[in-house]
């Protein structure tokens, strides 16, 4: 395929997941509430028993905690990602390294590179859903919480080792199996384009979750956490024990329907508008 200039890559990454993840707040929103509370008593595996709940209790503003910080730091999450995905393509490629194996690298660098950006925001994010709705006046009065509670590391640094764990293999499963599909869909003509990156699109969604959901409950615990120093105490492992204490296997995947169901759709629209202002960069060049 055409190499993406960098500065393309970035804004419509960056298009691409803000959009995204506004259309598919709410279903983000019904996953972490769930998994906040994974193995406990309160926990609800029915998303639509959760959903009322929360309707009842919050109202329509309880679906949408944090989402212009999210909006906005997914944002520069996906920018990041899908510069530095392009990137190493373009760079593996000048290199003569071709294929699947070099779909690989790239999408597995991204990871590496995005997990550094994705767990500040994540963090906020985490912490903003988990609490009910009205807890913080916005985004800038929670980070300010969690940095009096949790210092600057908390901020930037609490659940990285999760996050790494997480985005290497999400990222790889994402990129990859997102241009391998669009490939076998449009080279087989039997689909509009649109439709091939729509559909491209959710399935690279839900593969890049089912293999690392487990990994995305134990970070969620890790990062709704205010504490400081509360990590270092348990750590990763200690959370799964937790968990795996409370709930069994199945505590593993609270929460897995609705972010399925907020996958297919968030990126089924990212890669759509990523695609879309991409091609609009090459139109302007012709």
């Amino acid at each position: 395929s055409e190499a993406i200039p960098a500065v393309i890559s970035l804004v419509a990454g960056m298009l691409g997941g803000a959009i995204g993840v506004g259309v598919a707040y709410p279903l983000d929103t019904l996953k972490t509430k769930t998994q906040s509370s994974a193995g406990g008593s309160t926990s609800s595996s029915n998303p639509f028993t959760l959903a009322r709940t929360i309707y009842r209790e919050e109202g329509v503003p309880g679906f949408y905690g944090g989402v212009s910080s999210t909006m906005a730091g997914q944002a520069i999450i996906k920018g990041v990602l899908f510069l530095q995905y392009n990137a190493a393509r373009n760079a593996l490629a000048r290199a003569n390294i071709l294929g699947t194996f070099a779909l690989i690298l790239a999408a597995a660098s991204s990871g590496a590179v995005g997990s550094l950006v994705i767990t500040p925001v994540e963090r906020v994010k985490c912490v903003m859903q988990a609490m009910p709705a009205g807890s913080f006046k916005g985004p800038i009065a929670c980070i300010r919480e969690i940095l009096r509670r949790d210092g600057t590391s908390g901020l930037f640094f609490r659940g990285l080792g999760a996050t790494l764990l997480r985005e290497l293999p999400a990222c790889t499963f994402y990129f990859v199996t997102f241009d391998l599909t669009k490939a076998l869909l449009l080279g087989s003509g039997a689909l509009p384009r649109t439709s091939a990156l729509l559909i491209s699109g959710a399935f690279a969604g839900a593969m890049s979750w089912i293999p690392v959901y487990p990994v995305d409950v134990v970070k969620t615990q890790i990062q709704i956490e205010l504490d400081e120093g509360s990590e270092e105490a348990s750590g990763f492992l200690g959370h799964a024990r937790r968990l795996w204490q409370a709930g069994g296997f199945w505590a593993f995947w609270d929460g897995l329907g609705p972010k399925l169901a907020r996958a297919i759709l968030n990126h089924a629209v990212t890669f759509f508008v990523f695609d879309f202002v991409c091609r609009a960069w090459m139109r302007l060049l012709l």
